[in-house]
């Protein structure tokens, strides 16, 4: 690659999310605030702006143990298999849902449809979360320490057991 190209490339904005510290573009709710969730929200009329990017981590995390634990799939089931969890995180009528649960299942090493996820599992979350990230903006740019920090705020770290 010439070095004008190499140029143009180094001048290019980072993905959305990964700018908000919100690498898993959660929108913004009026009324609900998150930890770590930076005061000025002005450079982003849609998506939550955080702090640092653990806190965005952490905020993927908490999203999907309240899918697992609060929330209903369009069956009335548990949202527990990838289809579900992605149907519920990137709605199809923004996202091709079956293109983005195909590839986030391949990186869970699990079925689409036909196999459960547990968020409360350490490895199953970590995957889940690279994968969500890498997803929503074209890239995973951050390193296991802080990935495990995000993850750890959310209560979920490598020592623990299952399901409290």
């Amino acid at each position: 690659m010439g070095w004008a190209m190499a140029a143009k490339q180094s001048f290019k904005s980072p993905p959305r999310g990964i700018r908000n510290h919100n690498p898993g573009n959660i929108d913004r709710v009026p009324g609900v605030r998150w930890q770590g969730q930076a005061s000025n929200q002005s450079s982003d009329s849609r998506f939550v702006v955080f702090t640092s990017a653990r806190w965005g981590i952490r905020a993927i995390a908490r999203v999907l143990i309240a899918y697992q634990d609060k929330r209903r799939a369009k069956d009335g089931s548990r949202i527990d298999s990838v289809q579900e969890i992605i149907d519920r995180w990137a709605p199809p009528h923004e996202n091709n849902t079956r293109a983005y649960a195909k590839e986030v299942a391949k990186a869970l090493g699990k079925a689409v449809v036909d196999e459960s996820v547990d968020v409360y599992d350490y490895h199953t979350m970590h995957a889940l979360v690279v994968a969500i990230i890498r997803h929503e903006n074209g890239t995973q740019p951050y390193s296991n320490d802080e990935i495990e920090s995000g993850l750890a705020l959310a209560g979920i770290t490598r020592y623990m057991g299952g399901a409290a």
